[in-house]
């Protein structure tokens, strides 16, 4: 094998983690890892419960498992949105436990929270998150759309 086939083989063997999105993390999902996400995704209460959930059993993240946590999500922004503060400096230190919150805000779960999020988004910003906002706010106007209700996008006033 000559010396270029070599290097190009190399290369294409080391650029596979970044075509699949997985560069040096295995994501996997036990039964017994499903099961416990499972009981635990839509029961979460705090930011804190979220992100340590997030951080075993990311990896479950599908089906009824993920609209458990879509539920958590939601209902933690709607319903405790002044605790968002306690939100942000785990956003900041995990760009993907940001990534999965924002993926969570979606059209399983009820408009009512969703429109709520919307509200708080554009009038009851916490100081220093005017671009999560900007997000939750669009991924919420996302989910309502895809539910038929329709918003046009406005600005913090």
């Amino acid at each position: 094998m000559t010396f270029w086939k070599r290097k190009a083989i190399a290369l294409f063997l080391l650029t596979i983690p970044c075509w699949t999105g997985v560069v040096g993390q295995i994501i996997h999902c036990t039964r017994s890892e499903a099961e416990k996400a499972d009981y635990e995704a839509s029961r979460l209460r705090t930011w804190d419960e979220l992100y340590q959930s997030y951080l075993r059993y990311s990896g479950c993240d599908d089906g009824s498992i993920g609209e458990g946590y879509s539920d958590s999500v939601v209902r933690l922004l709607a319903h405790h949105w002044e605790a968002l503060t306690q939100a942000l400096p785990l956003f900041a230190g995990n760009t993907g436990f940001y990534k999965f919150v924002l993926k969570h805000i979606d059209p399983t779960t009820e408009n009512n929270d969703l429109k709520l999020i919307r509200m708080y988004t554009v009038h009851s910003c916490p100081k220093g998150g005017d671009e999560i906002c900007v997000q939750m706010r669009l991924a919420a106007e996302s989910a309502l759309s895809e539910n038929g209700i329709v918003f046009h996008s406005q600005r913090k006033k």
